[in-house]
């Protein structure tokens, strides 16, 4: 996606880059998005709907739609790995613009030279980690100031077969309600995850 946006003059993209052209593919990573976040949800509703079918049904057949929730559940999986690379994106788009709308405040402070001097790919990867609270320039001078370091890692979960057939198991014995096991089923987002979409919804 970034690529674009340096073009050829690498050294010079920061000045030469529009927030027009800035704010086109943040909306074009919006559409994207929202288009993601159906297709996960659909996919969440399939998956459960597998579950519904093995109530009541034989182990064989149950040992088959296990599979089949593991499928859909791999793809959702894959879905959101997506989905939090275009929140990733977006966050480091929704950073730039705001530098280039302080592009002069930030030369007068002597911090632009030393943005224009990182790489453009670190520089994005930076942005991407930053968070600004708050519109006005002067609250966040700090937080520009951190985009010179700071990394963070996420982890993925994932579940078995034997885990499907024991949800089976117990709702066949009354333990459990469907409903119960369906939430169970759904792939949430962390709780820094959460936090990450809500803060770049509010921007």
């Amino acid at each position: 996606m970034f690529k674009s946006i340096f073009g050829r003059r690498r050294k010079e993209w920061i000045e030469k880059v529009k927030v027009e052209d800035l704010e086109k593919e943040k909306l074009h990573i919006d559409n994207q998005i929202q288009l993601l976040s159906k297709e996960i949800q659909r996919l969440e509703r399939q998956k459960k709907e597998l579950f519904r079918q093995g109530i009541g049904k034989s182990e064989v057949e149950k040992m088959l739609l296990a599979e089949k929730i593991k499928d859909v559940d791999a793809e959702i999986r894959m879905k959101i790995k997506e989905y939090n690379s275009l929140m990733k994106q977006r966050r480091a788009l929704s950073n730039l613009i705001r530098l280039k709308k302080w592009e002069n405040k930030l030369k007068e402070k002597g911090i632009w030279d030393k943005i224009r001097s990182i790489e453009p790919e670190k520089l994005v990867k930076m942005l991407t980690e930053v968070e600004f609270k708050e519109e006005t320039f002067e609250k966040n001078i700090d937080k520009i100031n951190e985009i010179l370091s700071s990394e963070f890692a996420t982890i993925e979960m994932d579940e078995s077969t034997r885990e499907i057939m024991e949800m089976w198991e117990r709702v066949e014995k009354a333990e459990l309600s469907p409903e119960a096991v369906e939430e169970k089923l759904e792939v949430k987002l962390s709780p820094k995850e959460e936090k990450e979409e809500y803060e770049e919804e509010k921007a």
